[in-house]
């Protein structure tokens, strides 16, 4: 399979904190596999809920 790169925004809103808008490039075949595995990174490094991440928009570059 081809790997594919896709643009994501994405909304972080931490308990009492105000919510960040962030975006990033994800690479890959599959990009529900991909987006959900860079969501639980993101998720274990800030030691967010999964509620806590909104995905805005995934685009193909």
């Amino acid at each position: 399979m081809q790997k594919k790169k896709w643009f994501v925004a994405y909304a972080v809103k931490p308990e009492g904190q105000e919510t960040k808008t962030l975006h990033t490039f994800i690479e890959g075949s599959d990009v529900e596999e991909e987006l959900e595995k860079h969501i639980f990174e993101i998720k274990d490094l800030m030691g967010l809920e999964t509620d806590e991440i909104t995905v805005i928009s995934v685009s193909l570059v």
